[in-house]
């Protein structure tokens, strides 16, 4: 059971309303709209990330995973393993981004500078020299930013997540269907 409630949509303003309208009902959208000062533009920030992203979608999909896995994050591996799924990364890949470097999936040169960046980022806030100039090499510098941003994203969620004890779905989820009177 989570540490506070989720969000009330009765006691919630309308600009919490308003950014959850059309969402998944999941309970890290119900816990992010407990915050009435952020909540709204974090929401927004993640759909941004996610829906209007530059960044390749199975590329994506392994940094969040990683940052999951690096985070103790149950939730986010649970939720962005059915992502990666759909983009199209195999079983066995997904399974190996949580093991990495313990795997014997051999992932391809560019996707170990992926999660090397992402670990070193997660782990001490800044990759070494050698593995920035590789996946520069790769993006363009309005990707590698947003890289760097993705990356920040899930750190904070997956801290939030941890930190109320958010529960885990057991079901399918349908979307908010609140509409201001």
């Amino acid at each position: 059971m989570a540490r506070i409630d989720y969000f009330d949509p009765a006691t919630a303003s309308a600009e919490i309303v308003r950014a959850l309208e059309g969402k998944k009902k999941i309970n890290i959208f119900r816990m992010i709209a407990n915050s009435e000062g952020a909540g709204a533009e974090v929401l927004a920030l993640g759909q941004k990330l996610s829906h209007g992203s530059s960044l390749d979608h199975v590329d994506r999909e392994i940094v969040i995973l990683r940052i999951g896995h690096l985070s103790a994050a149950a939730y986010e591996i649970k939720q962005h393993t059915a992502v990666a799924r759909r983009v199209g990364l195999p079983e066995d890949k997904i399974n190996a981004i949580g093991e990495y470097p313990n795997t014997s999936f051999d992932f391809d040169g560019d996707e170990r500078d992926l999660i090397a960046f992402t670990d070193a980022v997660v782990k001490d806030t800044t990759p070494p020299e050698e593995i920035f100039r590789r996946v520069e090499e790769r993006y363009s510098r309005s990707q590698l930013v947003e890289l760097v941003l993705l990356i920040g994203f899930y750190m904070m969620v997956s801290r939030v997540m941890n930190t109320f004890e958010i529960d885990l779905e057991t079901g399918p989820a349908d979307a908010f269907r609140i509409r201001l009177e």
